[in-house]
């Protein structure tokens, strides 16, 4: 299914596309970055897209409980991409506007997004991987990683075809550079609006 006919058969799913565009879209028009955070803001941006791009190799959904890779470490990759992607486009646009934008962002992360997915995506495991869910859920935590990988854990390789194909993640990469981009050229004055 592309990505048009998802958001026509999804509303909610439209929803929450048009809210992230938006929200990117506030972050590079409003953003005022500086050489600080510039220098802060990028690493965390980096980290953040290393996170992810790493789990979304990683991870076949309801086809095989992801313990590989970062899977073996912290049950949640992906969202602690995601945290480590909101401080730095926090980080880097900085201004008063984005500052309240990221902070409303990290309340809806902690008290709506967090809360639901994890909720939603437990009973989804424990009903697809059922004991084996349950039993990687009480090694493994949620956005903690563990010092030593889990025991159990697959030996699944990171696969592009599963970081490009099934999870589309270069989407995200794309968006979050090109937000970067700009607040980037704008500062160095490349880039007028």
């Amino acid at each position: 299914m592309g990505l048009v006919d998802k958001l026509r058969t999804r509303p909610a799913e439209a929803a929450k596309v048009l809210a992230v565009a938006a929200f990117g879209a506030a972050f590079a028009w409003l953003g005022t970055p500086s050489n600080i955070s510039i220098a802060v803001g990028i690493p965390l941006i980096a980290v953040g897209l290393l996170i992810r791009s790493w789990a979304a190799g990683h991870l076949r959904r309801n086809q095989q409980l992801a313990t590989s890779g970062p899977y073996a470490y912290l049950r949640d990759p992906l969202y602690l991409g995601r945290l480590f992607l909101l401080v730095g486009l926090g980080v880097l646009a900085n201004n008063l506007y984005t500052y309240a934008l990221f902070g409303f962002a990290m309340i809806v992360f902690f008290l709506n997004y967090m809360p639901r997915k994890l909720a939603k995506e437990t009973k989804r495991l424990e009903h697809y991987f059922g004991q084996q869910y349950v039993e990687y859920r009480k090694e493994v935590r949620s956005l903690i990683p563990r010092l030593s990988p889990y025991p159990k854990r697959s030996t699944l390789g990171w696969s592009f075809a599963t970081f490009w194909s099934e999870n589309r993640e270069q989407w995200l990469v794309f968006a979050v550079v090109l937000i970067v981009a700009v607040m980037v050229l704008r500062y160095t004055q490349l880039l007028r609006f």
